[in-house]
């Protein structure tokens, strides 16, 4: 019932936000700046909306609070042509009418328009607020405390005045860095804005993320020729994770530019200039560190680094009860954009592999029951990611529908995730011929011929998402075995599926 509720509830919010036709009542846009909270007020049916520019590969997360009478807060998020990006009600339903969205990977440069609405005949007064990577705001530094904050590496002098903490270093191949004293969590976004950086004959700057000690952390760093590597500091040893290589939104010689860190799980994402630059990924250092900034200098005799380091934000995944929140919408693309949104929303680990990949594949049946068609050969998945576009043809009269089989045994031992023409879905496991209660409910709204089935399989938690949207969980016992697709007719007429672009992304 709550996964059938979540849609619902989805299904108004487009009603409530326009998006579905109704004319709603804005007052005059106005600007979203990155960490600002903006307060408002909206009327029972009315709307207010705000607007904000963001570059393709950007992170940002959105937290829409209510702040007076009975507001139950909807936030909708829609591009410049009117499309609809994201949606949220209750993340956290019960518990809590705050609205959220986190972690959200912008799909294209453009101008976007955040709607705030109430929920049914909610009004009152509410505040919304526009972070860089996750949600929760752990560090806003603008380094009034200089005690907060350690140098190492000599000759490297640091000070700290007007709110910017300055560092300077001299010597043929040197290395020095500051380093905060606050323990951050292991999992973070930091921006930091890098001015006035300069030097002889060239320059070497950058950020810090999970340091241990001085012997232990890594480091995101841009030269003055328009490169960017990754390096992580061993045992004292230097190694490159990824060595120094170009980018197009690096400017060579450029000396004022902002970094962004993203480090979830073992993955990391850089940014510059708030576009995504790089991934890579490493399992070394997992636990909760410090950050700080470093400085290097080349190989000439008079080498010489000078940078300013100014307005440090850190964000970090929102939780409750130490557990991250489940998104109730997704971003869906192909594969391999599909993954990165799930890693970059927790839905997944951030290591793995694209295991499978099977461009078209098709199912016919006239029988009543379940036909099955296993992909992949006799390859056995356990964790992993599954996404499939399917669409049907079926006779007229009768219900059918198409579905994915997951962890499958044998043709009578299985975990069946469906979705039929009349926008009923389910997700049970088959055992002989009986199935679990499962998740089963019904969404008139998932009507049509075409749709995107996702599942989510870790451990034994099976997520489950049709067109973006979270329809639901379920546990499965079976933590093993094939995949592939169905047929699910109830009755007994000719049901064709075709499934489109489906993959597997293990780890």
């Amino acid at each position: 019932m709550d996964a059938f509720r979540s849609v619902m509830r989805f299904l108004l919010i487009l009603v409530v936000s326009g998006l579905l036709g109704f004319a709603a009542q804005a007052q005059d846009d106005s600007l979203l700046e990155r960490y600002v909270p903006v307060s408002g007020s909206v009327g029972s049916g009315d709307s207010q909306t705000w607007t904000f520019e963001a570059a393709e590969g950007e992170v940002l997360s959105f937290v829409l609070r209510p702040t007076s009478g009975d507001l139950d807060p909807v936030l909708t998020i829609i591009n410049s042509n009117n499309v609809l990006l994201l949606a949220n009600d209750d993340y956290a339903y019960p518990d809590s009418p705050d609205a959220l969205l986190e972690a959200v990977t912008i799909p294209r440069r453009d101008t976007y328009t955040a709607t705030v609405s109430g929920f049914g005949e909610t009004a009152g007064e509410y505040s919304l607020t526009m972070l860089t990577g996750f949600a929760n705001q752990v560090e806003n530094d603008t380094f009034d405390n200089p005690r907060q904050w350690q140098s190492s590496g000599s000759p490297l002098v640091m000070s700290i005045t007007n709110g910017r903490i300055a560092l300077e270093l001299t010597g043929i191949e040197r290395s020095g860095f500051a380093v905060s004293s606050a323990q951050l969590p292991a999992d973070f976004y930091a921006r930091v804005d890098v001015l006035q950086v300069g030097g002889q004959p060239v320059w070497t700057a950058g950020i810090i993320a999970r340091q241990q000690d001085n012997r232990n952390f890594y480091a995101l760093e841009i030269n003055q020729r328009g490169e960017w590597r990754f390096i992580i500091r061993e045992d004292g040893e230097t190694r490159s994770l990824r060595d120094w290589i170009t980018h197009p939104a690096i400017v060579p010689g450029q000396g004022n530019f902002t970094l962004g860190l993203m480090a979830n799980d073992t993955g990391f994402d850089f940014f510059y200039n708030d576009l995504l630059i790089g991934r890579v990924t490493d399992d070394t250092l997992t636990a909760a560190g410090k950050i700080g900034f470093i400085v290097e200098t080349g190989t000439a005799a008079d080498s010489r680094v000078t940078a300013l380091f100014d307005n440090l934000v850190i964000t970090s995944p929102l939780q409750i009860d130490g557990h991250n929140v489940i998104p109730l919408t997704l971003l869906i693309g192909d594969g391999a954009t599909t993954v990165q949104e799930l890693q970059r929303r927790h839905l997944i680990p951030s290591s793995g592999e694209m295991r499978l990949t099977v461009p078209e594949s098709f199912v016919n049946s006239n029988q009543p029951g379940v036909n099955e068609i296993l992909l992949g050969g006799s390859q056995q998945f356990e964790n992993f990611a599954i996404g499939t576009t399917v669409s049907w043809q079926t006779q007229a009269s009768g219900q059918a529908g198409c579905g994915l089989l997951l962890r499958a045994a044998n043709d009578s031992d299985y975990t069946l995730a469906y979705l039929d023409q009349t926008g009923g879905y389910g997700l049970s496991r088959r055992q002989g011929e009986d199935f679990s209660p499962g998740l089963f409910a019904e969404n008139p709204g998932m009507t049509g011929t075409s749709h995107h089935l996702l599942v989510i399989a870790d451990g034994e938690q099976l997520i489950y998402y049709v067109d973006g949207q979270y329809v639901g969980v379920v546990e499965d016992v079976v933590r093993e075995g094939q995949i592939g697709n169905a047929v699910v007719n109830f009755e007994p007429i000719t049901t064709a599926c075709q499934f489109t672009n489906t993959w597997v992304w293990q780890w």
